[in-house]
């Protein structure tokens, strides 16, 4: 007897130790048994953390994939080759349904036979890694302090929008009263999330939306009391799910290609993304104070009109406001009516990914109060469309990178607090205001306003002359500036205080 129970101890050692062992048979075994009984869940041990399907990383990736074990007839594969390929392997399999061999497709894994991605899986999501990547559409854009305003018609009305080209939103939105002009109908609710807290919403699907002369099909929008006042809505990330999507400032043109083999155009510099719940986050470093370097996951926001944030919780275990960081001045982050307070000045630097850091980088901490204080959204902060419009850039989710290419405004001065005002250099390298950093009520300058000289000293001295600009940030609290403006045509002149 006691040879028995130890011979049969022995055999149930040996079966979970074979289990234990990944191998290509038996990754192939689990997605025919995930098959067989109808539940993603029999695969979720074989998946990799970089597991993907199309443009999407994981945890979206496997909600995904319990759609496609639903919708996807399959009755079994069958291995028929594997090859080493890179760091992990080739699987060539062959896809049977009721019985009937298929085409042959491939399966990629890590180096211990965990599932990367699936070219059955990518491709029921547009997305065929063999093809050459065609260029579908080059649609111009407008282009205001940086942010990237697109033209659309939505299903044939002849209104067209001035929608935002909103990187930091996983879908479309609009204001109730513009949905309501255009004939855009709610069909359901939903709760979704926005900077600083939570909120209900309504949701129009099913929507035909013109970009020029390009018609992308069955969008989604979401129906928002009021949104961002320079412009009608937001047109979100959803296009770069299903798009190689190239921006150009210099061109201000927004260009998109099938998913497929591309090559870049433009020397420049990829940097990692995933989407793992609907937006696009890239690894960064913040160096408040230059002792301090603080890792994070950011979200690549061209929506975001300010350089970096960083939100409320990151600030808090990291102890930024209180560890040698110097505010120049408070605030407040407004997202889709909800306002969060806030407090901005200078980093030491700021890097994302492998970029050269950008030094005494402009910075927004997220304070606490209200809903931002328990909020957490499962990243870091924002980079927001000021840093980003310095680049020219490519979202190729197929690679699960960006590509970045230093545009022409890519040594310009960073944006400046002063006099109550925020000030930075435009595309067209002019100095405007870009808004306002206290008070507001009695503002004698004006968003977008044009500045010509602060205290006798040229705009375009203080773009190229770095100890004029110098002396411009560092001059002493209470200091006085004569700011010479420009409007319409007329001059004004006006003294502020630092």
């Amino acid at each position: 007897m006691k040879l028995k129970i130890t011979f049969c101890a022995w055999l149930f050692c040996c079966i979970n130790y074979a289990q234990a062992q990944n191998t290509p048979q038996s990754l192939v075994n689990h997605i025919n048994q995930m098959f067989a009984l109808k539940s993603a869940d029999t695969l979720k041990s074989q998946l990799s953390n970089d597991f993907s399907v199309a443009a999407y990383t994981m945890p979206s990736a496997f909600n995904l994939l319990k759609t496609i074990v639903n919708r996807y007839a399959c009755d079994s594969l069958e291995l028929k080759e594997v090859v080493k390929q890179g760091e992990g392997f080739k699987l060539t399999v062959v896809p049977f349904v009721k019985g009937k061999a298929g085409n042959a497709s491939a399966i990629f894994t890590n180096a211990s036979y965990q599932l990367l991605y699936a070219d059955i899986f990518d491709q029921l999501y547009g997305m065929n890694r063999y093809k050459a990547a065609v260029l579908r559409a080059k649609i111009p854009f407008e282009e205001e302090n940086g942010s990237i305003i697109l033209k659309v018609k939505v299903n044939g009305h002849a209104k067209p929008l001035r929608l935002l080209f909103d990187t930091g939103a996983d879908g479309m939105a609009i204001t109730k009263a513009l949905a309501d002009e255009v004939g855009i109908k709610a069909t359901r609710q939903q709760n979704t999330s926005v900077v600083g807290g939570n909120m209900q919403i309504s949701v129009s699907e099913g929507n035909n939306i013109q970009l020029d002369t390009f018609v992308i099909k069955n969008q989604s929008f979401a129906i928002f009391p009021e949104m961002h006042k320079d412009a009608d809505g937001i047109i979100g990330n959803s296009i770069a799910k299903q798009y190689i999507t190239k921006v150009d400032f210099d061109k201000k043109e927004l260009s998109l290609y099938d998913f497929g083999i591309y090559t870049y155009q433009d020397k420049g510099i990829s940097v990692p993304v995933t989407v793992p719940s609907g937006v696009f986050i890239i690894p960064g470093e913040v160096t408040v104070t230059a002792d301090q370097t603080h890792p994070g996951n950011f979200v690549f926001d061209t929506g975001a009109g300010y350089n970096l944030i960083c939100f409320r919780p990151f600030v808090k275990k990291n102890k930024l406001l209180v560890s040698g960081f110097k505010p120049e001045y408070n605030g407040s982050t407004t997202s889709m009516g909800m306002s969060t307070p806030t407090y901005s000045g200078r980093a030491s630097a700021f890097s994302f990914a492998k970029m050269p850091p950008l030094k005494n980088f402009p910075i927004t901490l997220m304070a606490g109060g209200g809903q931002s204080e328990n909020w957490n959204p499962g990243f870091d902060g924002s980079i927001g469309i000021r840093t980003i419009s310095r680049y020219n850039f490519t979202i190729n989710l197929q690679e699960k990178e960006i590509h970045f290419v230093p545009n022409k405004t890519f040594n310009y001065p960073n944006d400046f607090a002063l006099g109550g005002y925020l000030f930075g250099f435009g595309q067209d390298g002019k100095l405007k205001v870009l808004g306002l950093t206290a008070g507001g009520e009695n503002a004698m300058l004006k968003t977008g306003q044009l500045i010509t000289s602060i205290n006798g000293v040229t705009a375009s001295t203080l773009m190229s002359n770095t100890k004029k600009m110098e002396e411009v940030l560092n001059a002493a609290k209470g200091t006085l500036f004569k700011v010479i403006s420009s409007e319409n045509g007329t001059t004004q002149t006006n003294t502020l205080t630092k």
